[in-house]
């Protein structure tokens, strides 16, 4: 009887198939590793471009949000009654003159007035000055006229009741296209009849530092503070993190409108900020918003 030589063997892959399951085995390992790399790069360039954007748009909603409520003027509401009632009474016509009022009414305004401009409506003319003090002594105001006034107003009937008001200053002043400053209200005064300022803490600013490369913001500051001298300045944005390349404020607003010798100014900026990561600058971002301001220019 003759044995079988098969019998009792296992059997298995070759030399040649284990080469050819090793290669393909590597090809798919390969390509895994090839696309996790990618994955892995794409998810880190996302983290790194929202984390400038996230910088730049932080920066860009404060700054648009405290644009868009600048020129809210404290006094208003103590003008508009005050001068409803209240006739006033004009040591001159023209240049620098001294405005009164025999029971003192002007002390409910107060040196919050100072800036601002002294309107008087005659038909359909208006005539203007500029408060430049106020004397609390004597709660009057310091005003310079340059177009002469009616000789009426000295004269005869002085200015009458509800025929004057007073127009806020103006409170945003764009410098080089860089910074721009505001003010929410005209500074408190400390009681409401001084002259003396107490409170600067309500005018603010933006600006770029070229050499930090940051966006700087103004937390306080006085009436006669400029961008460049006087006031606290910050960093806003993290210039270890984020470097701004480029910060620019340019005003665009619409043409006047012009009615019974006033004038009114729809006022809109378009903001436009430039920035890239510092661990890398390859990484950049440009954004821009145009802001409406709500309280209109009346002069």
């Amino acid at each position: 009887m003759s044995l079988n030589p098969r019998i009792g063997r296992q059997a298995g892959f070759g030399l040649v198939e284990l080469m050819i399951g090793l290669l393909v085995g590597m090809i798919i390992v390969a390509a895994a590793l090839s696309l996790l790399t990618t994955t892995m790069s794409s998810s880190n360039d996302s983290i790194k471009m929202t984390r400038l954007d996230q910088e730049l748009r932080q920066t860009m909603t404060m700054l648009t949000r405290d644009l868009r409520r600048a020129t809210i003027w404290d006094p208003a509401a103590d003008v508009f009654r005050v001068s409803a009632g209240t006739p006033l009474t004009l040591s001159g016509t023209s240049g620098n003159v001294t405005v009164s009022n025999g029971a003192g009414n002007l002390a409910a305004i107060g040196a919050k007035a100072v800036g601002g401009t002294l309107v008087y409506k005659k038909g359909t003319t208006a005539y203007r000055g500029s408060i430049t003090a106020y004397d609390a002594g004597t709660k009057s105001y310091s005003v310079t006229i340059g177009t002469a006034w009616p000789t009426t107003v000295k004269a005869v009937d002085g200015v009458p009741a509800g025929s004057w008001s007073i127009l806020r200053p103006e409170s945003i002043v764009i410098d080089s296209g860089t910074c721009v400053l505001f003010a929410y209200d005209d500074p408190n005064v400390d009681p409401p009849s001084s002259s003396v300022y107490y409170d600067t803490k309500e005018r603010f600013g933006y600006r770029y530092d070229a050499l930090q490369q940051a966006v700087e913001i103004r937390t306080s500051a006085a009436s006669t503070d400029t961008c460049s001298s006087g006031g606290s300045w910050e960093n806003l944005t993290d210039e270890n993190t984020v470097q701004i390349t480029g910060f620019r404020v340019t005003d665009n607003s619409p043409a006047t409108l012009a009615s019974s010798g006033f004038t009114v100014a729809v006022r809109e900026f378009t903001i436009e900020l430039k920035g890239q990561l510092k661990s890398d600058p390859g990484v950049k971002r440009t954004i821009r918003e145009t802001v409406r301001v709500r309280n209109d220019r009346v002069s």
